[in-house]
């Protein structure tokens, strides 16, 4: 028998009993909904007219973030807030400025863009804690004092260094859905 120490760690029980099921993994429809609903919103597509990470546009890179971070969160099992981490990613780097015409360095944009993203993504959204986290956290260890404090925000923090290597290094522009994902949903048609 388990005592209540190793069930929190398993995570198999929860604080309402064994009887109760846990949600095992993200629900992708849930997500894609919400990001369908962003892509509606003028403000959010003005992103495709700014320029990072080797000629990507930002909105494709929040997109790929997005992306990446549910992956992530399935192949984890992990239980989220579907739509706080696709408003979160899709909102993370909603700076609307060009980098160069600013004049700032990598530096100086990589610690001062999370606010601004912030700043604008009030402008349009209600956001809740998690959503404000994910955007404050995404630049973490740069941003030292604003670390992932949920779940979400760990993961857009996560995705947003692999899909930023990746459209810089490699120049691959649409990391949307890994291929496994892509072939999974061709099994499915």
């Amino acid at each position: 028998m388990r005592n209540d120490r190793e069930n929190q760690q398993v995570g198999r029980e929860t604080a309402a009993g064994p009887e109760r099921e846990r949600k095992c993994g993200p629900d992708r429809e849930k997500f894609e909904r919400e990001l369908d609903r962003l892509m509606e919103s003028e403000g959010i597509l003005k992103m495709q007219t700014f320029v990072q990470h080797s000629g990507n546009s930002t909105l494709q890179h929040v997109r790929n973030v997005a992306w990446r971070s549910f992956y992530l969160a399935e192949r984890l099992g992990w239980s989220i807030d579907e739509k706080a981490l696709a408003r979160g990613a899709i909102l993370h780097d909603y700076y609307l400025y060009n980098i160069r015409e600013e004049g700032l360095g990598p530096y100086r944009h990589g610690t001062s863009h999370p606010a601004k993203a912030l700043e604008n993504a009030e402008k349009l959204y209600r956001l809740n804690l998690r959503e404000k986290n994910i955007i404050e956290s995404h630049m973490w260890p740069l941003t030292l004092f604003h670390p992932p404090l949920c779940r979400e925000a760990l993961l857009v923090c996560l995705a947003d260094k692999y899909c930023a290597a990746n459209e810089m290094v490699l120049l691959r522009k649409n990391l949307e859905k890994p291929r496994r994902v892509r072939r999974q949903e061709k099994q499915h048609e």
